[in-house]
């Protein structure tokens, strides 16, 4: 595993990371590598952005948590008939 510089930001990157921790940029050479489709990558590249593995994280945890939220209010509002 070696570390290079990344192309948008300069910050050193594995090569074999999904993108870069600072900045979000996509990995290198990121198609010839295995497992190189998984979600992380593909939602990642939505609208032809490049989002963090974090971000995507925190807006998955965001989402769960809101619907969360929304089933106890349902719940609450319900139970009160």
């Amino acid at each position: 595993m070696a570390l290079i510089p990344c192309p948008a930001c300069t910050h050193r990157v594995s090569t074999q990371a999904l993108a870069c921790p600072a900045c979000g940029h996509p990995g290198p050479d990121g198609a010839s590598r295995g497992g190189g489709s998984g979600v992380a990558r593909v939602l990642g590249h939505v609208a032809g952005t490049y989002v963090s593995t974090t971000t995507l994280a925190s807006l998955a945890l965001g989402c769960v948590m809101f619907v969360c939220v929304a089933a106890v209010l349902i719940t609450l509002i319900l139970s009160g008939r």
